[in-house]
Protein backbone atom coordinates (compact mmCIF):
# COMPACT_ATOMS: atom_id res chain seq x y z
CA UNK A 1 0.00 0.00 0.00
CA UNK A 2 1.58 3.26 -1.15
CA UNK A 3 1.73 6.54 1.47
CA UNK A 4 0.44 6.53 5.22
CA UNK A 5 -3.01 5.01 5.61
CA UNK A 6 -5.75 7.99 6.64
CA UNK A 7 -6.60 5.70 9.75
CA UNK A 8 -3.15 6.50 11.60
CA UNK A 9 -4.52 9.22 11.89
CA UNK A 10 -7.25 8.26 14.02
CA UNK A 11 -5.12 7.82 17.11
CA UNK A 12 -4.09 11.47 17.42
CA UNK A 13 -7.73 12.64 16.62
CA UNK A 14 -8.72 10.50 19.32
CA UNK A 15 -7.46 13.05 22.00
CA UNK A 16 -9.60 15.41 20.57
CA UNK A 17 -12.80 13.64 20.07
CA UNK A 18 -13.99 10.82 22.26
CA UNK A 19 -13.63 7.17 20.76
CA UNK A 20 -12.48 8.74 17.53
CA UNK A 21 -10.66 5.06 17.47
CA UNK A 22 -12.98 2.90 18.00
CA UNK A 23 -14.29 0.84 15.19
CA UNK A 24 -17.77 1.80 15.40
CA UNK A 25 -17.11 5.58 14.42
CA UNK A 26 -13.91 4.56 11.85
CA UNK A 27 -16.10 4.89 8.68
CA UNK A 28 -17.25 8.79 9.68
CA UNK A 29 -13.96 9.57 11.11
CA UNK A 30 -11.75 8.86 8.18
CA UNK A 31 -14.32 10.30 5.95
CA UNK A 32 -14.14 13.58 7.95
CA UNK A 33 -9.84 13.08 7.97
CA UNK A 34 -9.73 13.06 4.48
CA UNK A 35 -12.14 16.05 3.81
CA UNK A 36 -9.09 18.09 6.07
CA UNK A 37 -6.63 16.15 4.39
CA UNK A 38 -8.18 17.73 1.27
CA UNK A 39 -8.50 21.44 2.19
CA UNK A 40 -4.62 21.06 3.88
CA UNK A 41 -3.93 20.02 0.95
CA UNK A 42 -5.50 22.55 -1.53
CA UNK A 43 -4.94 25.82 1.29
CA UNK A 44 -1.22 25.14 1.30
CA UNK A 45 0.09 23.40 -1.73
CA UNK A 46 2.17 21.21 0.57
CA UNK A 47 2.05 18.17 -1.83
CA UNK A 48 3.94 18.73 -5.10
CA UNK A 49 5.19 16.22 -7.81
CA UNK A 50 6.69 16.11 -10.53
CA UNK A 51 5.07 13.55 -13.20
CA UNK A 52 6.63 11.23 -15.54
CA UNK A 53 7.23 12.29 -18.93
CA UNK A 54 4.81 12.85 -21.57
CA UNK A 55 4.81 12.86 -25.25
CA UNK A 56 3.72 14.86 -27.88
CA UNK A 57 1.15 14.02 -30.22
CA UNK A 58 1.31 15.54 -33.67
CA UNK A 59 -2.59 17.69 -34.03
CA UNK A 60 -2.91 17.00 -30.20
CA UNK A 61 -3.68 19.70 -27.71
CA UNK A 62 -5.21 17.67 -24.67
CA UNK A 63 -3.10 15.62 -22.31
CA UNK A 64 -4.14 13.50 -19.49
CA UNK A 65 -2.26 14.48 -15.77
CA UNK A 66 -1.75 10.95 -14.73
CA UNK A 67 -0.20 11.04 -10.96
CA UNK A 68 1.65 8.46 -9.87
CA UNK A 69 0.81 6.05 -6.92
CA UNK A 70 3.93 5.85 -5.27
CA UNK A 71 2.93 8.42 -2.55
CA UNK A 72 -0.93 7.63 -2.35
CA UNK A 73 -2.66 5.10 -3.68
CA UNK A 74 -5.47 7.56 -5.24
CA UNK A 75 -3.94 11.60 -5.55
CA UNK A 76 -6.07 13.93 -8.04
CA UNK A 77 -4.65 16.89 -9.43
CA UNK A 78 -5.46 20.27 -7.78
CA UNK A 79 -3.69 22.76 -9.81
CA UNK A 80 -0.22 23.10 -11.88
CA UNK A 81 2.82 24.46 -11.39
CA UNK A 82 5.12 24.80 -14.21
CA UNK A 83 4.59 22.77 -17.71
CA UNK A 84 8.61 22.03 -19.69
CA UNK A 85 8.93 21.53 -23.41
CA UNK A 86 11.70 20.25 -25.70
CA UNK A 87 12.30 19.26 -29.38
CA UNK A 88 12.00 15.71 -29.75
CA UNK A 89 15.54 13.93 -28.88
CA UNK A 90 16.60 16.75 -27.25
CA UNK A 91 18.71 16.17 -24.04
CA UNK A 92 16.92 17.38 -20.70
CA UNK A 93 18.85 20.96 -19.90
CA UNK A 94 16.93 21.91 -23.28
CA UNK A 95 13.82 21.80 -21.42
CA UNK A 96 12.05 25.73 -21.44
CA UNK A 97 8.91 26.62 -19.87
CA UNK A 98 5.62 27.15 -21.40
CA UNK A 99 3.69 30.53 -20.34
CA UNK A 100 0.76 29.54 -18.63
CA UNK A 101 -2.46 31.89 -19.78
CA UNK A 102 -5.85 32.05 -18.51
CA UNK A 103 -8.25 30.83 -21.55
CA UNK A 104 -11.01 32.59 -20.89
CA UNK A 105 -9.54 35.95 -20.52
CA UNK A 106 -7.43 35.76 -23.45
CA UNK A 107 -10.22 34.74 -25.48
CA UNK A 108 -12.41 37.88 -24.80
CA UNK A 109 -9.73 40.47 -24.02
CA UNK A 110 -8.49 41.72 -27.10
CA UNK A 111 -5.57 43.17 -25.30
CA UNK A 112 -3.85 39.86 -25.22
CA UNK A 113 -3.34 39.99 -29.23
CA UNK A 114 -5.08 36.23 -29.37
CA UNK A 115 -6.78 35.85 -32.81
CA UNK A 116 -9.84 34.26 -33.14
CA UNK A 117 -8.55 31.50 -34.77
CA UNK A 118 -5.45 31.13 -32.15
CA UNK A 119 -6.31 27.92 -30.70
CA UNK A 120 -6.87 26.01 -34.02
CA UNK A 121 -3.82 27.20 -35.02
CA UNK A 122 -0.17 24.53 -35.08
CA UNK A 123 2.91 25.01 -34.59
CA UNK A 124 6.57 23.61 -34.18
CA UNK A 125 6.93 25.12 -30.86
CA UNK A 126 4.26 25.25 -28.11
CA UNK A 127 4.55 27.93 -26.29
CA UNK A 128 1.73 28.42 -23.61
CA UNK A 129 -0.57 26.12 -21.44
CA UNK A 130 -4.12 26.22 -19.88
CA UNK A 131 -5.87 23.34 -17.87
CA UNK A 132 -9.16 22.40 -18.50
CA UNK A 133 -11.83 22.40 -15.37
CA UNK A 134 -11.76 18.33 -15.69
CA UNK A 135 -7.66 18.73 -15.01
CA UNK A 136 -6.83 17.91 -18.49
CA UNK A 137 -3.38 20.04 -19.93
CA UNK A 138 -4.01 21.84 -22.97
CA UNK A 139 -0.72 23.12 -25.22
CA UNK A 140 -0.99 26.21 -27.74
CA UNK A 141 -0.10 26.31 -30.80
CA UNK A 142 -1.32 22.44 -31.41
CA UNK A 143 1.99 20.94 -31.66
CA UNK A 144 2.82 19.64 -35.44
CA UNK A 145 4.52 16.94 -36.62
CA UNK A 146 7.95 18.54 -35.88
CA UNK A 147 6.69 19.78 -32.39
CA UNK A 148 5.55 15.77 -31.41
CA UNK A 149 8.11 13.84 -29.75
CA UNK A 150 8.73 11.12 -27.32
CA UNK A 151 9.03 12.10 -23.66
CA UNK A 152 9.16 16.06 -25.07
CA UNK A 153 6.98 17.93 -22.22
CA UNK A 154 7.25 17.62 -18.04
CA UNK A 155 4.75 18.74 -15.71
CA UNK A 156 4.75 19.81 -11.95
CA UNK A 157 1.53 19.27 -10.22
CA UNK A 158 -0.14 20.46 -6.79
CA UNK A 159 -2.11 17.45 -5.89
CA UNK A 160 -4.37 16.17 -3.41
CA UNK A 161 -5.87 13.34 -2.19
CA UNK A 162 -9.39 12.17 -4.18
CA UNK A 163 -12.54 11.62 -2.73
CA UNK A 164 -11.66 7.56 -2.37
CA UNK A 165 -8.13 7.93 -0.99
CA UNK A 166 -7.00 5.63 1.39
CA UNK A 167 -3.45 7.03 2.06
CA UNK A 168 -1.46 10.24 1.68
CA UNK A 169 2.29 10.79 1.49
CA UNK A 170 4.34 10.25 4.59
CA UNK A 171 5.56 13.57 4.91
CA UNK A 172 2.11 15.23 5.14
CA UNK A 173 1.47 12.45 8.27
CA UNK A 174 4.82 12.50 9.77
CA UNK A 175 5.19 16.27 9.56
CA UNK A 176 1.68 17.83 10.20
CA UNK A 177 -0.37 15.10 12.12
CA UNK A 178 -1.50 17.14 15.07
CA UNK A 179 -2.48 20.19 13.52
CA UNK A 180 -4.37 17.89 11.07
CA UNK A 181 -6.01 16.25 14.04
CA UNK A 182 -7.33 19.29 15.50
CA UNK A 183 -8.74 20.12 11.91
CA UNK A 184 -10.42 17.14 11.90
CA UNK A 185 -11.79 17.78 15.23
CA UNK A 186 -12.96 20.85 14.56
CA UNK A 187 -14.97 20.01 11.64
CA UNK A 188 -16.87 17.13 13.94
CA UNK A 189 -17.47 19.40 16.93
CA UNK A 190 -19.10 21.67 14.72
CA UNK A 191 -21.44 19.00 13.13
CA UNK A 192 -24.85 19.67 14.88
CA UNK A 193 -26.67 16.32 13.91
CA UNK A 194 -23.50 14.18 15.32
CA UNK A 195 -23.07 13.55 19.06
CA UNK A 196 -19.83 14.45 19.45
CA UNK A 197 -21.24 18.47 18.88
CA UNK A 198 -19.44 21.12 20.81
CA UNK A 199 -19.62 24.02 18.74
CA UNK A 200 -16.93 26.18 21.07
CA UNK A 201 -14.89 23.73 21.54
CA UNK A 202 -14.56 22.93 17.75
CA UNK A 203 -14.25 26.76 16.90
CA UNK A 204 -11.18 26.57 19.18
CA UNK A 205 -9.62 23.92 17.59
CA UNK A 206 -10.31 24.84 14.00
CA UNK A 207 -8.91 28.31 14.82
CA UNK A 208 -5.46 26.15 16.12
CA UNK A 209 -5.67 23.94 12.82
CA UNK A 210 -5.93 27.31 10.65
CA UNK A 211 -3.29 28.95 12.77
CA UNK A 212 -0.78 25.79 11.55
CA UNK A 213 -2.03 25.88 8.12
CA UNK A 214 -2.14 29.66 7.34
CA UNK A 215 1.22 30.32 8.47
CA UNK A 216 3.52 27.57 9.48
CA UNK A 217 2.52 24.94 6.46
CA UNK A 218 1.56 27.74 4.31
CA UNK A 219 4.79 29.54 3.93
CA UNK A 220 6.44 26.51 2.53
CA UNK A 221 4.56 27.69 -0.60
CA UNK A 222 6.64 30.70 -1.71
CA UNK A 223 9.95 29.72 1.24
CA UNK A 224 10.46 26.13 0.39
CA UNK A 225 11.55 23.52 3.13
CA UNK A 226 15.26 24.68 3.17
CA UNK A 227 16.96 27.76 4.56
CA UNK A 228 17.79 30.45 2.75
CA UNK A 229 20.31 33.52 3.28
CA UNK A 230 18.27 36.40 3.76
CA UNK A 231 20.34 40.06 2.58
CA UNK A 232 19.10 43.16 4.56
CA UNK A 233 18.24 46.30 1.70
CA UNK A 234 18.77 49.69 2.87
CA UNK A 235 15.92 52.15 2.69
CA UNK A 236 17.34 54.88 0.90
CA UNK A 237 15.97 57.41 2.94
CA UNK A 238 17.65 56.66 5.87
CA UNK A 239 21.40 55.81 5.09
CA UNK A 240 22.14 59.75 5.29
CA UNK A 241 25.29 61.87 3.86
CA UNK A 242 26.71 61.01 0.60
CA UNK A 243 25.98 56.83 0.93
CA UNK A 244 22.95 57.63 -1.18
CA UNK A 245 24.50 58.77 -4.02
CA UNK A 246 25.29 55.78 -5.93
CA UNK A 247 21.99 53.90 -5.93
CA UNK A 248 21.03 52.17 -8.93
Amino acid sequence: MAGTAITSFLTELSYYVKNADDAANQTFMVDNMLKTLRDFCKKTWIWREVLDKISVVDGTSSYTLTPGTDNSDSPEVYMVDWVKYKEDGADDDQFSYLTPINLETWEVDGSTGMSAGYVNTESSNPREFYIDPDDSLNILPIPDDVAAGTENMQVKCILNPALDATTVPPHIYNDWLEPIAKGCAGRILKLSGKKWYNPQLGQLYWAEYLAVRNREARAQRFEGKNRSKNYPILARAFTGGNRGQNWY
